[in-house]
């Protein structure tokens, strides 16, 4: 009996920590993003020599997970410096990598604390919501430009998208928009205002 308020208690003070690194998160994205210009990306990785494709293999990871960094500049860049093959490589592994921990991070914390917030009625019924093949409406969404991709991956997490199904969406949305953007980079595709200013 007296085990149950100390649970009860840790899981918001579980919460709380969660909200607070978050947003920890949201804060150092906002204060970096001026920085991230393309012109200024480009010269960092370019600067960064060998250690280029890692280092932008992990800021398309990070601007998944810190939503103000703009992330349409990573994949471009990564066809600007590597080419269409090992540019496109990646942009499609840090959007899977970072779709899969933002996807993780959703369905650990945020189902928990979903139901202590709305209830696991209405959280049953969010599920219910994209079962059967509703969950291939991500699909269109992912692959759409701007619709609020990395967000979607947190939000599939947390009302429980099954794991193979949220994986085949990435598959057939973003990993396919992500190498257009790094093929434009390379030069092989042109995509209007996206790739604008290549050419030096």
């Amino acid at each position: 009996m007296s085990r149950a308020p100390s649970q009860h208690r840790f899981t918001w003070i579980h919460a709380l920590i969660i909200v607070a690194f978050v947003a920890a998160l949201v804060w150092i994205g906002i204060e970096a993003a001026p920085y991230f210009t393309r012109a200024r990306l480009e010269g960092f990785i370019r600067g960064a020599g060998a250690w280029g494709p890692l280092i932008l293999l992990g800021l398309n990871v990070a601007q998944i997970l810190i939503a103000p960094i703009p992330g349409v500049f990573v994949p471009i860049v990564a066809g600007i410096l590597y080419g269409p093959v090992l540019g496109s490589l990646i942009a499609a592994g840090g959007t899977l990598l970072g779709s899969a921990v933002a996807f993780a991070i959703g369905s650990r914390a945020g189902v928990p604390l979903l139901r202590r917030v709305i209830g696991d009625e209405v959280v049953e019924k969010a599920q219910s919501l994209m079962g059967g093949g509703r969950w291939l409406a991500l699909i269109p969404l992912f692959l759409l430009p701007f619709t609020p991709a990395d967000a979607l991956c947190f939000v599939a997490g947390m009302i429980g998208i099954k794991a193979s199904r949220f994986g085949l969406a990435v598959l057939l949305g973003r990993v396919p928009k992500e190498i257009a953007l790094a093929l434009a980079g390379a030069g092989l595709i042109r995509l209007g205002g996206f790739v604008s200013g290549h050419g030096g």
